[in-house]
């Protein structure tokens, strides 16, 4: 049974929520809000990301101008399937398990679900044309149950997207406040997806440009997080520091397609047909 939670109401009006579907039972999993607040739409690398996953669906052979459905695994507020839905005709359901983060979550197309897809319900098996596990399984010690449930939400022939932080050597501080458990190369994911019921159709690199700056990070941070270390380890110190790195990744999407390292690695997989 599908329990909702209808947005608040304060002095009388709506607050721009969205309604939260209950379909697994809340559990006590949290995660620190300070990165929600510092991930906005306007942050570089919240548009890096989505500059680089549009160009992937693309290549995939999905229509942007289509209203097909795809599934935002682990989307917390939701900015990710906000900027999806604003570039494509796409309905985008979000699930997360970190209430907080769901409540901050905008109206959109689609649903706002507090769901475990572990959990596999039923109905939204086999529903969606596409699903997002966008920055997630480098919090997990195995990622291969959730990849495995985000791949049967799909229907047959359908596209698992996946984004992970690359580069153990750029393993920092911030990495132990975010909760990463590993940082990725285009091998160690790709092989998290050969057991799997698909067929991974490209594993690449993002954000080579940047390499340096997390080198930098690295070493100023160390290891060992401080009061400030989420706010030092992503938020740019300025807007014109943000719009010079908006620059360079214009720049680097112009000019190298497949970089031959970067701070990121995207992946996109075909659920088999049987």
């Amino acid at each position: 049974m599908t329990v909702t939670e209808q947005p608040a109401d304060r002095d009388g009006e709506a607050q721009g929520e969205p309604t939260i579907e209950y379909l697994s039972p809340v559990s006590g999993i949290s995660f620190p809000v300070e990165f929600y607040e510092i991930g906005e739409d306007r942050h570089f690398w919240m548009q890096w990301r989505l500059a680089v996953a549009l160009r992937l669906v693309e290549a995939s052979g999905l229509a942007l101008d289509r209203p097909l459905r795809a599934l935002d695994i682990g989307g917390g507020p939701g900015r990710f399937r906000d900027q999806i839905e604003r570039a494509t005709e796409w309905r985008v359901d979000m699930t997360d398990l970190h209430l907080p983060a769901l409540r901050m979550a905008r109206p959109a197309r689609g649903r706002t679900l507090y769901y475990d897809v572990t959990q596999a319900d039923p109905p939204l098996l086999g529903s969606y044309d596409a699903a997002f596990v966008f920055d997630v399984i480098e919090h997990l010690e195995s990622p291969g149950p959730l990849l495995r449930a985000a791949i049967a939400h799909l229907r047959p022939g359908g596209h698992l997207f996946v984004n992970v932080p690359a580069l153990q050597a750029l393993y920092s501080a911030y990495d132990v406040v975010q909760g990463h458990v590993r940082r990725y190369s285009t091998r160690t994911l790709a092989a998290e997806l050969d057991p799997l019921p698909c067929r991974l159709e490209s594993a690449s690199y993002w954000g080579f440009s940047l390499v340096p700056l997390l080198g930098l990070r690295r070493l100023l941070l160390g290891r060992t997080p401080g009061p400030n270390t989420y706010r030092a380890g992503f938020q740019p110190p300025s807007a014109i520091v943000n719009q010079a790195l908006k620059a360079l990744m214009r720049i680097e999407l112009a000019f190298l397609r497949r970089p031959p390292l970067g701070t990121s690695v995207m992946a996109v997989a075909r659920k088999l047909d049987g």
